[in-house]
């Protein structure tokens, strides 16, 4: 991240933040590492620390990492962290298969395959992907919502890969921020921005890995910037940011209403939230009484989403909850396409929705 950006978005402890206490800005304790051949002040590994509760938060490749609970997310992610990346792929590939189906590696491998192909597969230099259901795909559906192009600071929340962060940019965005929890997603988002060409694994079939490869230095790299963090306790003041991006996250976080209330919170007055969803609802993400629909099929609406979706963002104030947004417009039935392997792919119909910030109360 460039030392110049992390000082202006002004990241908060999220620590303070989680416990309801004043959330002070995050203090630069220490670099360790910095990267001057390119735009002069890249930081690469160093230490941010809270000048309240003293708790620190490390830079990793380049990645802040402003979680409330780090000695939680580091059980959790250690493995992402300390994993090699400077290993071939035949020597990946042996060891993929030694370690077989299951574990940590493959669920990554998997998974950055899947989300890698969905940013990235129309950029591949070999076997290229349709663009249409992928990423940029979305997102230029998504800012041609907006009565003019994005322009100041935005968040890109749920950011996976980096290709939603860079394309904001490439839209007009003055600076993006992509807050993700996968520190191996956020890796090759971060190798992305710094060095101009994205990687990833491929799945061909099985445990068949190709390497994924593709350019990207013609997107503006130095206006984006990375965070490790918890998309339902953002490390960011109220009000930071012009508008905000949420691309099918809203169905993967604990707290649905609680990720909207922290979007609502963190973009200014009359600033705009960007939202897809395909209420993919699982209780592996979240428990079914946090759904927005997708159970209870007895009611008016026999256990839609959208309406429940309209209902909280028409009435909040009724049901006693205030996110601070609504709907703005809407259009459904828009493409997302998720590549399993070759032969596989998903494909999604999502309702794209464009939120609007009302006016906090003076």
């Amino acid at each position: 991240m460039l030392i110049s950006h992390l000082e202006r978005l002004g990241l908060v402890c999220p620590s303070c933040r989680a416990y309801g206490r004043a959330a002070p800005r995050l203090g630069l304790g220490t670099m360790i590492q910095v990267d001057s051949t390119r735009w002069g002040d890249d930081l690469i590994e160093g230490v941010l620390v809270c000048p309240a509760c003293m708790r620190e938060h490390p830079i990793l490749d380049g990645v802040v990492v402003a979680v409330a609970n780090i000695a939680s997310w580091a059980e959790h992610q250690g493995d992402a962290v300390l994993r090699r990346h400077d290993l071939s792929p035949i020597t990946e590939g042996m060891l993929g298969d030694a370690l077989g189906r299951g574990g940590s590696f493959d669920k990554e491998r998997h998974d950055l395959s899947t989300y890698g192909q969905a940013h990235w597969g129309d950029r591949a230099e070999l076997d290229p992907l349709p663009a249409a259901g992928r990423m940029a795909d979305l997102v230029a559906t998504a800012t041609a919502t907006l009565p003019a192009p994005p322009a100041g600071v935005w968040l890109d929340a749920g950011c996976s890969v980096g290709r939603g962060s860079l394309e904001l940019a490439a839209a007009g965005a003055e600076l993006v921020v992509g807050v993700d929890l996968n520190m191996a997603m956020l890796r090759r988002a971060e190798q992305a921005r710094r060095t101009g060409v994205a990687t990833w694994p491929r799945r061909r079939v099985g445990q068949v890995f190709d390497p994924g490869r593709a350019t990207c230095d013609d997107l503006p790299r130095d206006r984006v910037a990375f965070v490790c963090g918890d998309v339902g306790v953002l490390p960011f003041a109220d009000a930071s940011f012009a508008g905000a991006l949420s691309l099918n996250v809203l169905d993967c976080v604990p707290s649905p209403v609680g990720h909207l209330g922290e979007l609502g919170r963190v973009v200014a007055d009359a600033g705009a939230v960007l939202l897809s969803t395909p209420y993919d609802w699982a209780t592996n993400a979240s428990a079914m009484e946090q759904w927005l629909g997708g159970h209870s099929q007895r009611g008016d609406h026999r256990g839609a989403s959208e309406p429940e979706l309209r209902r909280l963002l028409s009435a909040e104030l009724a049901a006693g909850i205030d996110t601070g947004l609504t709907i703005a417009a809407e259009r459904d039935d828009v493409p997302w396409h998720l590549t399993l392997n070759a032969r596989s792919t998903m494909h999604y119909r999502l309702h794209l929705l464009r939120l609007a910030r009302t006016p906090r109360p003076a």
